[in-house]
């Protein structure tokens, strides 16, 4: 007997799909110095429409931005009494550990002259994680304060007391959960010429909302080592290249009548501000484009 379907089979047919390839290197580096801020223009629009989503399906950063750098965390005031200086730690990447001891490297060039002699500074490892940032003196009636930005990023604050004869002046506890030297918590990448045709715009808890294409978040998949006084190693502690897949993607509604131009992107951080970076620092981005 001849098997004979009661139905007719339909067909599949699975969306047509396109690729638009970003790569902030692209920029014209006479015109565009860093990729925070850029536009890309050609002489042609850049896709010519016929498709109704976009997705933001894949993201590469070569950061080689440090996360101590000048103009921002690198300026550190001492104070003695009534007499302060001004020093510069040196830009770099830097692990808690990093500058920690850098900064009591510095602190304890500062032992004669106007500041007094036998203030001395050191740093140690703290039971149950963290350390311990000491200063002992033989000053007394002697006020201290050690102020900045990193000095915020390390303790949530400025680092001061009152010396007297004994040996252990000051101790001050810095935690393995007040420190956080990353550059930023996340960092958004925004397109408003590919996001101001949605019609579901992005929402958010912060003060600044923008419509995003990715955020990327300063947070590895994998438990952080830590470094030599048991702080977590975060991400922008050092150079990182590294490559995330977003899976499903954002989808962004398009319409199909519209073309893609001229493109302009920028890098905000969780503060709002365009994210700084160095020339150097450059991210790659594979836009999907689909039809219905």
């Amino acid at each position: 007997m001849q098997f004979v379907p009661s139905e007719k089979t339909a067909t599949i047919r699975y969306p047509s799909i396109a690729h638009l390839m970003v790569d902030s290197n692209d920029r014209d580096a006479a015109v565009y110095e860093y990729c925070n801020d850029f536009q890309i223009s050609k002489r042609n629009n850049l896709l010519n429409g016929y498709f109704t989503r976009i997705g933001a399906t894949e993201v590469v950063f070569e950061w080689l931005q440090p996360n101590v750098y000048h103009e921002f965390n690198t300026t550190i005031t001492y104070t003695v009494g009534d007499v302060f200086r001004t020093f510069e730690m040196p830009t770099g990447f830097y692990t808690v550990a990093d500058a920690l001891n850098e900064l009591v490297r510095i602190l304890n060039t500062f032992t004669t002259g106007e500041f007094g002699t036998g203030l001395t500074w050191a740093v140690s490892i703290r039971a149950g994680g963290g350390a311990n940032l000491t200063a002992t003196a033989s000053i007394p009636d002697t006020t201290f304060a050690v102020d900045g930005v990193l000095i915020t990023q390390l303790t949530r604050g400025p680092i001061s007391g009152f010396t007297d004869p004994a040996i252990n002046v000051a101790l001050f506890e810095i935690g393995a959960s007040t420190s956080d030297l990353r550059p930023a918590r996340y960092v958004d990448i925004v397109c408003s010429q590919l996001t101001n045709n949605q019609s579901v715009k992005d929402a958010s808890t912060a003060a600044h909302v923008r419509d995003v294409l990715v955020r990327w978040y300063f947070d590895y998949d994998n438990q952080n080592p830590t470094d030599e006084y048991e702080f977590p190693i975060l991400m922008g502690y050092s150079p990182f290249f590294l490559r995330r897949l977003y899976n499903p993607p954002k989808q962004i509604q398009w319409q199909t009548n519209i073309p893609v131009g001229n493109l302009s992107f920028q890098l905000y951080r969780d503060d709002g501000e365009l994210m700084p970076v160095n020339s150097a620092t450059d991210f790659l981005m594979t836009l999907q484009i689909s039809e219905n």
